[in-house]
């Protein structure tokens, strides 16, 4: 589990929740909109992808 959280993990791809990812990193649906929302990102279909780095930051390529 470790290495996992070593490299950057999709947490969006393609405009869709990666719910398997979410659960690895023990994140929710509502946590995943909410960093989204702070980076004025209100629907997730806008998303081509969203990582999230190993050291908690979420980056995001969109539309």
């Amino acid at each position: 589990m470790e290495e996992e959280l070593a490299k950057p993990m999709h947490l969006v791809r393609h405009g869709k929740l990666v719910y398997e990812n979410l659960m690895r990193l023990g994140k929710s649906e509502p946590w995943v909109r909410e960093m989204l929302s702070q980076l004025q990102i209100y629907d997730v279909r806008d998303v081509r992808y969203a990582l999230l780095d190993p050291i908690g930051r979420v980056h995001v390529l969109y539309d």
